[in-house]
């Protein structure tokens, strides 16, 4: 399985984490799990999805997904 970046987008406060892994394909499910037992090691994302609700309020991409987004502040560095 392919390796890659992946971004999880708070749609309620215009905001990106950006993260890599190993498997692109497997990493969504376990970072549900990660976020909604409250062990996503981003104290800062755990926190915002803690206090809107959760999944509602987050979409997630992969690199593939977004690349050629120009209106996302640093996609150039992603595209390297």
């Amino acid at each position: 399985m392919a390796s890659g970046i992946y971004a999880i987008a708070n749609i309620g406060r215009f905001k990106v984490f950006v993260g890599d892994v190993n498997s692109v394909k497997l990493v969504w499910p376990t970072i549900l799990e990660m976020l909604n037992t409250g062990n996503y090691p981003h104290a800062e994302l755990q926190r915002e999805w803690q206090q809107l609700g959760q999944q509602r309020h987050f979409t997630f991409h992969t690199q593939k997904e977004i690349a050629g987004n120009r209106e996302i502040i640093g996609i150039e560095q992603m595209e390297r």
